[in-house]
């Protein structure tokens, strides 16, 4: 569920409500682990089963490994990582208000990996991969999402993104639109922290594939980052504006969503994979995962 892999902890298959939406192409990730787990899709390969997960309580936390990344600016990639939780909660709703989801940058991370479920509460973390990505597909995977929730009501305990700085030349300019933006990979990643699966609308924030459209792509870098309708739809939809807690079952899988397909080459056992279509022939996979 990202430019990279979700980390679901503890899933298991449950009953979930289910609202129809079919002008929508959204998809909220659920607590069925299709890896690991038969779970029931849409036509359209959105995973029906289980409850969906949700932050309960906002704000939602985010901090920063202390490590940082020697390929990057530590300064300009802090500003592009904030800029793209804002992106998400400065939504305006159809109704004209703004979706409820708030982010709070906490303190620095002193360690540079991700903590076990027991040390995880309150350490959601943005770690680089300079040196190895140590999963699978390393050439091709931009980026990765962890997420750990309870198996009964898909409550999301902890989050942290991985970037894979170890095989992907990151642009930070506004102004390289050849280049796979940084900032643009970031946004994606976020949608699946808050709780956004793929989707299959060309022009989504959350399509499997960088630069997937390439409407999107001719915009240029500010296209890249932009959020598409069906995207709005999503976060008001999990995150509804003037609403202090989200409802972890307000929306359920969209009957016309998607998560992403083996045809694209996921990885099944590491979960959902995005890839990110850098050019015709470049193919860059943004993974989600889920936990043993």
């Amino acid at each position: 569920m990202s430019l990279g892999r979700v980390l679901l902890a503890a899933a298991v298959s449950v009953a979930a409500l289910t609202v129809a939406r079919e002008a929508s192409a959204f998809c909220r990730t659920t607590t069925c682990n299709d890896a690991t787990e038969s779970c029931e899709k849409n036509e359209r390969g959105c995973v029906r089963d289980g409850v969906t997960v949700v932050w309960k309580e906002l704000p939602i936390i985010y901090r920063f490994s202390a490590e940082g990344s020697e390929k990057l600016s530590n300064r300009k990639v802090r500003a592009a990582v904030t800029a793209a939780f804002s992106t998400w909660e400065s939504v305006k709703c159809p109704n004209g208000r703004t979706t409820s989801v708030r982010f709070e940058l906490g303190p620095d991370i002193k360690v540079n990996k991700p903590l076990g479920r027991k040390q995880a509460k309150d350490n959601n973390g943005i770690y680089f991969r300079d040196e190895t990505w140590p999963y699978k597909n390393a050439v091709d995977s931009l980026a990765l999402t962890n997420q750990i929730y309870g198996e009964e009501r898909g409550i999301i305990e902890y989050a942290d993104i991985e970037i894979n700085t170890a095989e992907t030349s990151f642009s930070l300019s506004d102004d390289d639109t050849d280049a796979i933006d940084f900032q643009s990979v970031m946004i994606h990643e976020v949608g699946h922290y808050l709780g956004l699966a793929h989707s299959n609308d060309p022009e989504s924030i959350m399509v499997p594939s960088y630069c997937e459209a390439s409407n999107r792509c001719d915009k240029g870098v500010i296209g890249k980052r932009e959020l598409s309708d069906d995207d709005i739809e999503g976060v008001c939809g999990i995150y509804p504006p003037g609403k202090g807690d989200p409802d972890e079952n307000t929306v359920a899988p969209s009957p016309t969503g998607c998560t992403q397909s083996p045809s694209r080459g996921s990885d099944l056992a590491a979960g959902l994979a995005l890839v990110f279509v850098a050019s015709a022939v470049v193919r860059r996979r943004l993974r989600t995962s889920r936990p043993q």
